[in-house]
C-alpha cells in the first residue's frame, strides 16, 4: 500500500502560489520508477480542466508522463477508464466537494479499481476532498458548503485505508473536532503537510516546516513529529 493524504495548500491555479513542491516530489519518488505515468482524476472539481493543467505542469516536470480521466470518458467508456488506471503509476484525486467526489466514485463504480490499484501498489494521492475520500470518514466542510448543514460534519470515505482524516487544520476547526470526537481518533493536518503511508509506515511530509500535523482524540491533541516515522499497529 502506497498512500499520500495531503491535509491541503496552493498547487499554483490562476495567481496563487505554488506550495506542495515539496510534497509533490516525495509522491514521485513513491513510484520508484524513472518516469512515472500520472493520472489526474477531476471529480471533485468544478473547474476540473484547469485543475489538470495547473498539476499536468507540475508533475511533467518532475518527469512524469501525465494524463487526465475525464467525466465523459468515466460515463462513456469503460474501456479508457480501465485502460488508464491499469497504466497509472500515481493516481491524484484533487480537492474540492467532498460528498461529489465519493458519491461520483461510488456511482461510476470506480471504488473497486481504486482497491485493484492500491493492492498492485500503485501510488494513490489525494489532497482535502480526495484524501477524506481515500479515508474511512473525513471531516469536511463539504456540507456547510452546499448549505447542508452549518458546521463540519464526519463524512464516510471509502475506507481504502481505515482513518479518519481532517484536512486543513485550523484552532477553529479543532474547536469543533473536540466538541464531537466521542471516541474517534484522527489524524488532522495543516496545510502543506501530508501523511505518507506505506504498508503500516506512517511519515508526516511537509512542504513548509512551520505547519503541523496532529493526531486528536479526545483525551488530547499529539503533535506529529516533523518528518518522522509514527509508528502505528495496524
Amino acid at each position: 500500500m502506497k498512500l499520500m493524504l495531503i491535509g491541503g495548500g496552493e498547487v499554483g491555479r490562476g495567481n496563487s502560489a505554488y506550495e506542495t513542491k515539496e510534497i509533490d516530489e516525495e509522491i514521485v519518488r513513491m513510484a520508484n520508477t524513472d518516469k512515472p505515468n500520472f493520472l489526474f482524476i477531476g471529480l471533485a472539481s468544478n473547474f476540473s480542466d484547469s485543475y489538470y493543467d495547473t498539476m499536468k505542469k507540475i508533475y511533467s516536470d518532475l518527469g512524469c508522463n501525465c494524463a487526465y480521466l475525464k467525466k465523459k470518458n468515466i460515463i462513456n467508456n469503460r474501456n479508457i477508464v480501465e485502460e488508464k488506471i491499469k497504466n497509472a503509476d500515481i493516481i491524484y484525486m484533487c480537492g474540492g466537494d467532498t460528498v461529489k467526489l465519493v458519491n461520483d466514485l461510488k456511482n461510476y463504480d470506480l471504488v473497486s479499481l481504486l482497491k485493484i490499484a492500491v493492492n498492485e501498489n500503485k501510488v494513490l494521492v489525494g489532497i482535502s476532498a480526495g484524501a477524506i475520500a481515500l479515508a474511512n470518514k473525513g471531516y469536511s466542510d463539504s456540507l456547510k458548503l452546499r448549505g447542508e448543514s452549518d458546521k463540519f460534519e464526519f463524512i464516510d470515505g471509502l475506507g481504502i485505508i481505515n482513518i479518519i482524516f481532517s484536512p486543513h487544520h485550523t484552532q477553529e476547526k479543532k474547536k469543533e473536532l473536540l466538541s464531537e470526537i466521542e471516541d474517534k481518533k484522527v489524524y488532522s493536518l495543516e496545510d502543506n503537510t501530508a501523511l505518507k503511508i506505506i504498508d503500516n509506515n506512517y511519515e508526516i511530509i511537509k512542504s513548509k516546516q512551520e505547519n503541523d500535523a496532529y493526531i486528536i482524540t479526545k483525551e488530547e491533541v499529539k503533535l506529529l513529529p516533523n518528518n518522522g516515522i509514527i509508528k502505528e499497529n495496524r
